[in-house]
């Protein structure tokens, strides 16, 4: 009778939690090998701060950028605390053996743990959770592009910088100087002459500068790659007149969560634990100076065929980042031409600059051709807004690109992973002559004044066409003045 009891609970329980529970996650726990059997978990909170209207009201209100990033993280951190508390005692009430190794996120208001099925259909019945799914997701590899053989001339500038009219932002006087961007990629080799002096660990505590999944300390162990797309955005000019990256000026900090083996790809989770450190690495929701103003993300985690996340947690994140004021741009993907699908999260789209994709185009040619590997749009994402449907947003030079590898050492290397560091690097250039404009607005100016190519007008293999420096700094110096370098 007892046995019977317990089975009738416990479906009673079942059906009530089942609305908030995955159809994975259920279909686990009907596979389940034993009663106790802990399960991998990811609870999303009801409340949670709607950080798309957030900074529609900043822009209502001109609320200066700096303070949108304080009022943003303050925000977020109060609703993750005041929601997640009841929570977070009802499990610490339990027995410890119906859970384990918890964890909670601010910067999209979610609690990880693993726990027992019966736990997980008591947490599915409280008000305030709203979705409960595996936490079993990971980052997709790294596209690697095989690199043409191309002798290059190392006492000159790139030719994808001449192409986005970079120089003539440097003949201004802008580099970047002080502006600080969040290589987000394989890990970066420190030592490397180019990008050695503008780490950001020079001058602040590694754990501020440096986060590490599988080592401590700033490497390239998983790949050179991300050593490369670095070297793009910020690599200095040598005395031989070798000049490889956009901003020169700027400062720099990195994670090493790309991987281009799929047996070493991070959880899902660290994506969002990487962008939350970004936010506020310091632990002190008062600064700012540890926030990049750009995130460069030369990789993608999802390339189905399918919506995934075109509406959920990861949506949230990228509207977060707008409202913070950071400029978050990615690798438009390298499935072209044939590509029928948008890799996530470059498919999902609240504004046309919300999360910036970047096509390739080879530089070293006449007319600047799309390269035969850049992902073609539309993206799968429904949407009301026609132009949020068009991949690329911009294109830029990916197309046998040289830049820094290993301690000392410089390769070309092909892919929209090559193209979106030089978007980046442009943002840090208009960002130094417009420190009071957020990524958004920056992008925005990148977006509206690139080059137009191919078909005219907008359309899903250039999307607006080539990135130009100058047109951009042109048209915010009609509504904004320039700062001095």
């Amino acid at each position: 009778m007892k046995n019977i009891l317990f089975t009738l609970l416990l479906f009673s329980s079942f059906l009530q939690a089942q609305h908030v529970l995955s159809n994975r996650l259920q279909d686990s726990i009907s596979n389940a090998e034993h009663i106790d059997q802990k399960f991998p978990i990811r609870i999303e909170m009801q409340d949670k701060v709607d950080a798309f209207q957030l900074h529609q009201d900043f822009i209502l209100k001109q609320t200066p950028v700096k303070e949108r990033a304080i009022k943003t993280i303050k925000k977020l951190k109060h609703k993750a605390n005041t929601s997640q508390e009841n929570l977070i005692n009802f499990l610490k009430n339990n027995a410890p053996s119906t859970y384990n190794n918890l964890r909670k996120y601010w910067i999209i208001n979610q609690i990880y743990l693993e726990s027992t099925q019966d736990l997980i259909y008591e947490i599915g019945q409280r008000n305030d959770v709203a979705y409960i799914d595996l936490n079993i997701d990971k980052i997709s590899p790294l596209e690697e592009i095989n690199s043409e053989h191309q002798l290059v001339n190392t006492e000159s500038i790139e030719t994808g910088l001449e192409a986005i009219n970079a120089p003539a932002l440097w003949n201004l006087g802008y580099t970047g100087r002080g502006l600080l961007v969040y290589d987000y990629d394989t890990g970066v080799c420190p030592e490397h002459p180019a990008i050695k002096n503008r780490f950001l660990a020079n001058h602040f505590p590694m754990d501020q500068s440096w986060y590490g999944y599988f080592k401590d300390f700033p490497n390239e162990s998983n790949s050179d790659h991300g050593t490369h797309t670095l070297g793009t955005m910020i690599g200095k000019g040598l005395p031989t007149g070798d000049t490889i990256g956009v901003a020169p000026g700027a400062y720099w900090m990195a994670c090493d969560l790309v991987t281009s083996t799929v047996e070493e790809l991070p959880p899902l989770e660290n994506i969002v634990a990487a962008y939350e450190w970004a936010l506020d690495s310091d632990n002190n929701s008062e600064t700012t100076y540890d926030i990049p103003d750009v995130i460069n993300n030369s990789w993608r985690w999802n390339d189905n065929p399918d919506t995934v996340h075109c509406n959920d947690y990861i949506r949230d994140l990228m509207n977060v980042l707008e409202a913070v004021g950071i400029a978050n741009i990615f690798s438009g993907g390298n499935a072209g031409p044939n590509n029928t699908t948008i890799s996530a999260p470059q498919r999902i789209n609240t504004t046309i600059v919300n999360t910036f994709s970047v096509g390739s185009v080879n530089a070293n040619l006449n007319g600047n051709p799309i390269s035969s590997f850049s992902s073609r749009g539309p993206v799968q994402c429904p949407t009301n807004d026609s132009s949020l449907t068009i991949h690329p947003e911009v294109v830029a030079p990916g197309h046998n690109v040289r830049s820094s590898v290993g301690p000392n050492s410089y390769s070309t290397k092909s892919g929209t992973s090559m193209a979106a560091p030089h978007v980046s690097g442009a943002v840090l250039l208009l960002k130094e002559a417009f420190p009071d404009l957020s990524g958004a607005e920056i992008l925005t100016a990148l977006y509206y004044t690139a080059s137009d190519l191919g078909d005219i007008g907008e359309d899903n293999t250039f999307g607006r066409g080539i990135i130009d420096c100058y047109a951009a700094y042109t048209y915010l110096s009609q509504s904004h003045t320039a700062t001095n370098p």
